[in-house]
């Protein structure tokens, strides 16, 4: 069996995606579980922007320079999580956050779908 599928954590280049409005090739972050990862053709994914001129929020945590491989200051935009097909990651993955910035990426989806605190 094939081990090379992509695992969460980890920061890919991902091809744009006209048909829901994105224009160019950007960062995300894979957040789906990596069981699902190993056995669907699909992974859930969390945008990265550059364009950090709105600042940090609960929803869009600000991820610095070299964190997974990011060229710049980033925004991880969790309240836009996406199911993509693997065709759609460019390559080989640029690196992986630390578990510390997985899990505010991961709280940022929780706050953006109204789960946190004492739900969980």
């Amino acid at each position: 069996m094939d081990d090379r599928y992509p695992r969460q954590g980890e920061v890919y280049l991902v091809k744009a995606l006209r048909f829901i409005g994105d224009t160019k090739k950007r960062p995300a972050i894979v957040v789906s579980v990596d069981i699902r990862n190993q056995y669907k053709n699909t992974v859930l994914v969390v945008p990265f922007t550059s364009n950090i001129s709105g600042g940090e929020s609960p929803t869009r945590p600000l991820i610095s320079k070299g964190e997974g491989g990011l060229e710049c200051d980033s925004l991880a935009v969790c309240d836009n999580v996406s199911a993509i097909r693997k065709i759609y990651l460019d390559g080989d993955a640029y690196g992986r956050v630390s578990s510390r910035t997985l899990e505010r990426i991961q709280r940022g989806i929780q706050i953006a779908i109204g789960v946190w605190g004492e739900q969980l």
